[in-house]
């Protein structure tokens, strides 16, 4: 019998440690999503959509503001995100306007990495606005191992 790995391994790898940071630690954040983030769970169709909808409806929406407007056109114009990814940009502006201390995600091309936490910043400062930190479930501060998940006031 063969067996090819490929992205259903990591796919398999990213949904047990989505899984498994659900159970054990989501419940030290208050976790909030927006209209966008539910538009995105809707768009194609994959294993678990349905499971992800229901789980998102759930939350706590924060309103799309003329802020989080303005900061997705720069992120897009100031290249933070590519500018084929309006969704992207769409949701680092809501973090950063709502002043969110993160921005889980599994995008590690567009969103979670160190460029476009560099380029994120510069732009958030410039509205005296501190960005999100930019996470994914391996990389979120996790209080069962002893990690502080408290952002001081100018991180």
């Amino acid at each position: 019998m063969l067996f090819y790995a490929g992205a259903d391994i990591n796919a398999l790898s990213r949904r047990m440690a989505t899984r498994e940071w659900w159970e054990s630690e989501r419940r030290q954040f208050r976790i909030i999503a927006s209209s966008i983030t539910e538009r995105e769970l809707e768009a194609g169709a994959y294993a678990y959509q349905e499971e992800a909808l229901q789980l998102v409806r759930r939350l706590n929406y924060v309103p799309i503001t003329q802020l989080v407007r303005r900061l997705a056109a720069e992120f897009l114009d100031g290249n933070v995100v590519p500018p084929n990814k309006p969704g992207d940009a769409a949701q680092l502006a809501i973090a950063t306007a709502h002043q969110i201390d993160y921005l889980l995600t599994w995008n590690y091309a567009h969103l979670a990495n160190p460029a476009t936490q560099l380029r994120g910043h510069q732009v958030a400062a410039k509205h005296q606005l501190r960005m999100p930190w930019l996470v994914s479930p391996e990389t979120i501060p996790q209080t069962s191992l002893g990690q502080s998940i408290r952002r001081l006031k100018d991180e």
